[in-house]
């Protein structure tokens, strides 16, 4: 009993992790800023919906000037490289979406060959540090 119990603790723990990613873009120019904010202040349905349909629980974009940092939770299985493809397969909306917030943007200087949307590595956390604060004072 103890080990169905602790399976279906497992299973349930498994449904609820997410993984974070956190982007970083620029704008094309400064005049494309005020384009870029209206379109993402009233962002279309079909764009929200295929962006919860592949697995998007959460989706922050910050600006500072022309500079787009994309914050972004989703579910464990999500894989931005194959999922991101899905959502833009979804509906001719969401490529019409692409095709306008990408007319608005230009890689980030640091950007590699090819590369759209930069992945940020993260250096900080401080939840994992307060944790092991935690434990190493709990000794």
């Amino acid at each position: 009993r103890s080990t169905r119990a602790s399976g279906a603790r497992e299973k349930r723990r498994d449904a609820t992790r997410m993984k974070t990613f956190a982007q970083t873009i620029e704008l094309e120019s400064e005049d494309a800023i005020e384009a870029y904010d209206a379109l993402h202040a009233r962002a279309w349905p079909e764009i929200l919906e295929s962006l919860r349909a592949v697995g998007v629980v959460d989706m922050f974009i910050y600006r500072s000037g022309v500079r787009l940092f994309m914050h972004m939770t989703t579910v464990d299985a999500f894989d931005p490289d194959v999922d991101f493809a899905r959502h833009m397969a979804m509906s001719e909306r969401c490529v019409e979406w692409g095709e306008v917030t990408r007319a608005l943007q230009r890689p980030a200087p640091e950007a590699k060959d090819g590369e759209w949307w930069t992945r940020c590595r993260r250096v900080f956390d401080l939840r994992s540090q307060l944790d092991a604060l935690d434990a190493s004072r709990s000794r």
